[in-house]
């Protein structure tokens, strides 16, 4: 799979883009990435992310160059984690 890169982006310009899940939920904004030595792609984002995650994750969020769906001037678009899946609900604890 290939990401959608926007024309115009280079990965200097990628440090401080907002990142969002596909389904519209603001993660953050990267903060660095770890790039493979031998080809130069990008491997991880590191997303230092927004109050709410913060919280959860001390330091910063490693989004996987594979989870990323397309990278334009103004975002970075990734998965979401979890899927909702139609028709399927949550179970009450017993």
């Amino acid at each position: 799979m290939s990401i959608k890169i926007s024309n115009g982006v280079n990965l200097k310009k990628i440090i401080g883009l907002p990142v969002y899940t596909e389904s519209g939920n603001y993660l953050g904004q990267v903060a660095d990435l770890k790039i493979d030595s031998e080809t130069g792609q990008v491997e991880n984002y590191f997303i230092k992310s927004h109050n709410f995650l913060k919280n959860l994750f001390q330091g910063y969020l490693i989004i996987s160059s594979k989870q990323v769906l397309s990278i334009s001037k103004e975002k970075i678009v990734v998965r979401d984690a979890f899927k909702k899946i139609k028709g399927l609900e949550p179970s009450p604890i017993r």
